[in-house]
């Protein structure tokens, strides 16, 4: 019964994060004029859409957790748990240097980690457990990046 209830949070949970990812990609797609989109879709010199791409490889591996856990199938979880670590050493993960934002990273990667090492040991429960500190991991630093305001050092020389 507690598993199911975990399980269920945990889909809860991911469900509304993406959800709410997809509406404000969406929001900032639709919002774009057709001749500011060159200049509009670059974020840091990268294209939103390659982004996009990003995020919606991150979601595929988060969702290849959540199939493992639900049908306890730990090797989904663990080849989720590594893909999702190695995303995000990547440079795309990176979309700001705020000090708070590397924070973020580092315990996002520290409980992917844990995740991984509790699939090793066929520990379902932990691996469900550490699966939520993963997703709550992510809802912070998205409501982080969503609304902190990082002002440039360099912008008042």
């Amino acid at each position: 019964m507690c598993k199911t209830l975990m399980m269920a949070a945990s889909l809860l949970i991911l469900l509304t994060t993406t959800a709410q990812t997809d509406q404000q990609i969406d929001k900032k797609s639709s919002s774009q004029t057709t001749e500011n989109d060159s200049s509009a879709e670059q974020k840091e010199g990268r294209p939103v859409t390659d982004l996009r791409q990003f995020m919606r490889a991150k979601l595929a591996a988060s969702n290849k957790i959540l199939e493992g856990l639900a049908t306890e199938d730990l090797d989904l979880v663990r080849d989720g748990a590594r893909t999702l670590n190695k995303m995000s050493l990547s440079e795309k993960w990176r979309v700001n240097n705020d000090t708070m934002y590397k924070q973020f990273s580092s315990e996002f990667r520290r409980v992917t980690n844990d995740l991984e090492k509790a699939a090793n040991n066929d520990n379902l429960d932990q691996a469900a457990l550490k699966w939520m500190g993963a997703t709550m991991a992510c809802i912070e630093c998205h409501r982080f990046v969503r609304t902190a305001l990082v002002v440039d050092k360099n912008a008042f020389k």
